[in-house]
């Protein structure tokens, strides 16, 4: 019987250890990912050649957004994909380049990356640095809500430099729909 009752508990202390272990995982790699994400952007602004976060990266950084008076600092990825933007925000492909004439985008989750666009106030200022080192201003100018299912963004390349900026909508709600909260900035 207390043999019995040995097994038991520690069976249950090897399967306590791998809940936590299983949950501290996480938190770890998301620290060591924004560390090397950091690395690979400042290989991005030196010019050198390879800006994979690691060896096995399909994404790169190509700009980092800053929301001054949030506090708030992200590095934009070269892709929008579901896999980039476990990262961070990702740039919407077909868009204007970040930065050029036109409207360029990006997108990322809205219960991490982007969870502080909930926050930003129509005038607020975004910054956004490229890689080749411009720093530019943005004007926040207006916040819809579209459905995704009939919206895209526009294809414009000729008009002004308008920063949009996506996530899902609601906030605040982990199951996924689609509707999606566009934030639109002017360059000043």
């Amino acid at each position: 019987m207390m043999r019995g009752k040995a097994l038991a508990i520690a069976a249950l202390a090897v399967a306590g250890v791998g809940i936590t272990a299983s949950a501290l995982w996480i938190p770890a790699k998301a620290a060591l990912g924004q560390h090397l994400l950091e690395s690979a952007w400042q290989r991005a602004q030196a010019g050198e050649g390879d800006s994979r976060p690691w060896d096995w990266a399909d994404i790169r950084p190509i700009a980092r957004l800053h929301a001054p008076r949030l506090g708030q600092s992200q590095i934009v990825l070269d892709q929008a994909s579901g896999e980039a933007m476990a990262w961070g925000p990702g740039y919407v492909q077909g868009t204007a380049p970040l930065g050029a004439p036109g409207l360029s985008a990006a997108a990322a989750h809205r219960d991490t990356h982007f969870a502080f666009l909930k926050d930003l106030e129509i005038g607020d200022v975004l910054e956004l640095e490229t890689a080749d080192g411009r720093r530019l201003k943005y004007q926040v100018r207006e916040s819809r809500v579209v459905d995704s299912r009939l919206w895209t963004f526009p294809i414009d390349r000729d008009g002004p430099d308008v920063l949009a900026l996506a996530t899902c909508w609601p906030f605040d709600v982990l199951e996924p729909g689609p509707e999606r909260f566009i934030l639109f900035a002017d360059r000043i």
